[in-house]
């Protein structure tokens, strides 16, 4: 394996503030001139040539026996460990782990840079607009009136659909469909598997037989969104679906024609949502939730995993309920217990009224006397 380029440490911190816009503050000390790194490592076995990080206080102890070239920190802990002395190079910042991710696409990006240019085994098509500095990998098809934007990267056998916009900087893995009309905003990440814009579930019953209903909407995902292997984002019935700006949808995750995530949501593997649901800006969706159609979910809420929802109530900021594994034994006993409920209630609202005939009976004696 070819090894990986060393770029120094002032660099990559310079590299971060870009890549996260100067929002996280952070402070290059110690004595770091002439420190190079490669990648990044974690602290228990990180390289001179790496970068280690301390998210989690718990593992404070390690920091001194590191050996990292270039150690990333709190404040905080930097004084519990070295006091006011600086031993070595370090990043001082107050949140270590999103300087850790935003190092780590900056890595990313040195280590994938592309040749740009359309490889002649893809298929593009005469009225298709590819930037030039956009690449098209083999077996690709960009089909008519479709734009491919500057720094795209089109994967193998990956599919632009009729008149659909690909953003500048997004990068389409292989095996990815956007089918046609759609739009995908710039710096996206669609995963290998998923697919944009097919049509949404949408039937009229109709003397005992299911009508068609065609999918004359579109999907728009906005910028800095990414999307998870084999996940299905539906275009709309009429309207479009759309992705807010930052949303991040892991794998294998059902999103239906209409759709709307607000900004920075974030949406974890196997969940499903049904038509028209509405999401509000910074919802996070756990695993395997499943939410139903024609929902809106208020900005800041989560949704826990394996939950499902049929409705929400206005002022609710967490929605939770599963029914959780247990031995088999004891879960047949619940089970007998549960599809006794409707009987058991029954039974009990007759025990109700007749204890409240009773306290009547008993007050209208003592009246009487």
């Amino acid at each position: 394996m070819q090894q990986r380029q060393a770029y120094p440490i002032s660099m990559l911190v310079e590299a971060v503030r870009q890549q996260c816009a100067g929002r996280l503050e952070q402070q290059l000390v110690g004595p770091y001139e002439g420190v190079a790194v490669r990648s990044i490592g974690a602290l228990s076995h990180a390289k001179p040539d790496e970068v280690a990080f301390l998210a989690n206080p718990k593992f404070i102890d390690e920091v001194k026996d590191c050996k990292a070239g270039v150690v990333v920190l709190r404040k905080e802990d930097k004084e519990k460990i070295y006091g006011d002395k600086t031993p070595r190079a370090m990043v001082i910042t107050p949140n270590p782990y999103a300087w850790f991710a935003f190092a780590l696409q900056v890595v990313e990006k040195l280590q994938t840079e592309f040749a740009s240019g359309i490889h002649p085994h893809a298929s593009v098509a005469v009225t298709a607009k590819v930037d030039p500095t956009a690449r098209v990998d083999a077996g690709a098809v960009i089909e008519d009136h479709a734009v491919v934007g500057a720094h795209a990267w089109i994967g193998a056998n990956s599919v632009v659909g009729l008149g659909s916009v690909i953003g500048e900087y997004t990068r389409l893995h292989p095996n990815v469909t956007v089918d046609h009309h759609c739009t995908v905003g710039a710096r996206c990440i669609l995963q290998p598997g998923c697919v944009i814009g097919g049509d949404g579930f949408g039937f009229a019953p109709f003397e005992g037989e299911w009508v068609k209903i065609p999918q004359i909407g579109s999907v728009r995902i906005e910028d800095d969104v990414e999307i998870g292997v084999n996940t299905a984002v539906d275009r709309g019935a009429l309207d479009d679906t759309v992705i807010g700006k930052g949303s991040k949808i892991d794998n294998l995750i059902q999103i239906a024609h209409n759709c709307r995530l607000g900004q920075h949501c974030v949406m974890a593997g196997a969940a499903s949502m049904a038509g028209s649901t509405t999401l509000g800006d910074h919802v996070t969706v756990g695993g395997a939730a499943n939410i139903n159609g024609h929902i809106k979910i208020p900005s800041g809420a989560t949704i826990g995993p394996a939950t499902t929802v049929i409705s929400y109530p206005d002022d609710a900021k967490l929605m939770m309920g599963f029914f959780p594994a247990m031995e088999n034994r004891e879960f047949e006993r619940s089970a007998v217990m549960i599809k006794r409920l409707p009987e058991m209630r029954k039974r009990l609202r007759a025990l109700e009224a007749a204890v409240e005939k009773l306290e009547q009976m008993e007050k209208s004696q003592k009246e009487e006397e």
